[in-house]
């Protein structure tokens, strides 16, 4: 037998790590980060308002909705209503919807690209934007 002292099962955790905290200025945007994020923002409005649109014509289409309102607007304009019903085929609906969607693209990337000029002209001028970070 020794008399040396038994070691202790029980482990003692480690000291948890200090919290650092960062605060960094964000005074800048790259031109062209912004537009290719925007672009890519575009691209997903776009694809999403042209299916939403062909669905909800297919839908239309499917319970007899158009169908009736054929019948009523050929019923109040009379056989000059045909210049209107043409704006009712898929056709028309798919075309338009696809030039919206164009439309969509080209704006909202340059919205964005411009809302990253407008941002950095402001950060200029203030000094940037604050934001704290934590490590854990």
């Amino acid at each position: 037998m020794s008399d040396a002292p038994e070691p202790s099962m029980r482990q003692s955790k480690p000291a948890p790590a200090p919290v650092k905290q960062v605060r960094l200025r964000l005074v800048y945007i790259d031109l062209w980060s912004a537009v290719k994020v925007s672009a890519m923002v575009a691209v997903v409005v776009s694809i999403a308002v042209l299916v939403l649109n062909i669905a909800v014509w297919a839908i239309l289409n499917a319970t007899g909705i158009l169908g009736a309102l054929e019948g009523v607007i050929s019923d109040i304009l009379g056989e000059g209503a045909s210049g209107i019903l043409a704006l009712l085929e898929f056709s028309q609906v798919f075309a338009l919807s696809l030039v919206s969607a164009v439309i969509n693209l080209v704006s909202i990337t340059v919205l964005g690209s411009l809302g990253a000029l407008i941002y950095n002209a402001i950060a200029k001028l203030t000094g940037g934007y604050l934001v704290g970070f934590q490590s854990n």
